[in-house]
């Protein structure tokens, strides 16, 4: 897993497959206007922009991915992620191919805050459970952006 500020994604860049590809997409929709919440497709991967509340740490599971690493930007507001070695974790939902995605039960331990202007990057090994809070509920603006393993 990956924590940074947003400034230095590109340090990333050896690590994140089409990820110089992504920011472009990001950076073309942008200048078309606002980012409306959605599904953005480039080539060699594709972007979701997503604006919610968070839920508390003890609602949900953690997720895990093997097609696409998850790497997700902090547009407006914030919110708490957990992490844990999908090793480490319980599936309790089968992955499906469709959606990339395997659901998972564990302690969550290892918690980080995202705020505003960061970044987090979840690797196929990484299980994690974002969009979460541990006191009090959030609001946020975030793009998930999906690049191939």
């Amino acid at each position: 897993m990956i924590v940074d500020d947003f400034s230095h994604i590109r340090f990333y860049e050896a690590m994140l497959p089409n990820l110089e590809a992504g920011l472009q997409a990001i950076e073309e929709e942008k200048a078309k206007g606002e980012l409306k919440e959605g599904s953005y497709r480039f080539e060699g991967g594709f972007f979701k922009v997503q604006k919610g509340v968070t839920k508390p740490f003890s609602e949900g599971t953690f997720e895990g991915h093997k097609k696409y690493i998850d790497v997700q930007i902090i547009l407006d507001g914030s919110e708490e992620i957990a992490w844990k070695e999908l090793k480490e974790l319980k599936e309790v939902i089968p992955y499906d191919e469709e959606k990339d995605m395997a659901r998972y039960e564990g302690s969550f331990e290892h918690q980080i805050m995202i705020n505003k202007g960061m970044f987090w990057a979840a690797f196929p090994h990484d299980g994690h459970k974002a969009i979460s809070h541990s006191k009090e509920q959030q609001s946020f603006t975030k793009i998930i952006l999906k690049l191939p393993v």
